[in-house]
């Protein structure tokens, strides 16, 4: 046999193979190695959860603005030339409670969460100020001056039958319901300094929870209504502080020269939102964890944002 018949032969074998088996094998490399799968960043940054109102000067004057708990869609909802002020969500976040001078003197009032509908609750010449809701939204707490000196009283949601639920010479303000309707903690000086004391929702049985040589005011219940948070100036400046619903363990969360404020708790008690004025003369809103850490700025003006409470848009 011919050497060019022998190569003929050996080709023709070599295509059959490779018809009958498919393409032919690629050339053997060294088997790829397997990528180690890198972990996403885990983000400290809570959903939104929520609608936030709050008192804003940033119109020339106080009115009330509505934002996400994120800080982002702040909406102004009050429109006058006097002060509209420490506005509270009603359990089903349907209303806005606040108070306002634009009549003439401070006065209850409550309007629609848009804010329409706005309807004056109480009537009186003397100070009537700082709402806190029953649970069921039937009631409304506050505090006045109606009886010379600063008093805190209930009524019903349309202002019917104002009740007067303390009766001491020194002033009792600044009132919060507890989430299970047992309790409303209030602050007071009637032992000397400002502290915070809790009674039952019909005024009896008062008890006080601080006693600190500072001021101790706002207290703030959790959504657990297990503990509560306020302010206080006990170590030197003001910062926040959460203490157990009996007043036992209070614990620190803030620590700064500026002002720390006016707590108010997230719907599932896991963050804080308060003002501060860390960042210059004015004060804006943060939010942080419920243990003091992952502080967030939610608003940034060169005029006061104060006041907060939050409302869960699961009610909504």
């Amino acid at each position: 046999m011919t050497k060019p018949l022998i190569v003929i032969i050996v080709v023709l074998c070599t295509l059959a193979v490779s018809l009958a088996c498919g393409k032919p094998a690629p050339p053997s490399a060294a088997p790829a190695s397997t990528p180690t799968p890198v972990p996403l960043p885990v983000s400290t940054t809570k959903p939104a959860l929520g609608r936030i109102v709050f008192e804003s000067y940033r119109d020339g004057n106080a009115e009330l603005y509505v934002m996400n708990s994120d800080g982002s869609g702040q909406t102004r909802l009050t429109t006058n030339p006097t002060a509209d002020q420490n506005p509270a969500w009603s359990p089903s976040c349907t209303e806005i409670a606040f108070h306002s001078d634009r009549d003439g003197n401070n006065e209850i009032y409550v309007m629609n969460a848009d804010g329409s509908n706005i309807r004056r609750l109480t009537n009186n010449a003397a100070t009537d100020q700082n709402v806190a809701w029953s649970p069921d939204g039937s009631k409304i707490a506050f505090w006045s001056a109606r009886d010379g000196n600063n008093e805190l009283y209930v009524m019903g949601k349309d202002g019917s039958l104002p009740t007067r639920l303390t009766n001491h010479p020194a002033n009792d303000q600044l009132p919060d319901w507890s989430p299970d309707g047992k309790k409303i903690v209030f602050a007071s000086a009637r032992d000397g300094n400002p502290e915070i004391y809790s009674m039952n929702p019909d005024g009896s049985d008062v008890a006080r929870l601080t006693n600190s040589p500072g001021r101790d005011f706002n207290p703030s219940w959790s959504p657990d209504s297990k503990r509560i948070a306020f302010w206080s100036d006990r170590d030197g400046n003001m910062e926040i502080y959460v203490m157990n619903a009996d007043g036992t363990n209070p614990v620190r969360l803030t620590k700064h020269d500026a002002r720390d404020a006016n707590p108010t708790w997230s719907p599932d008690g896991t963050t804080i939102l308060f003002w501060t004025d860390r960042h210059g003369a004015a004060e804006d809103l943060y939010l942080m964890n419920a243990d003091g850490s992952n502080l967030v700025r939610l608003t940034d003006n060169t005029v006061r944002d104060v006041a907060p409470d939050w409302c869960n848009a699961a009610s909504r």
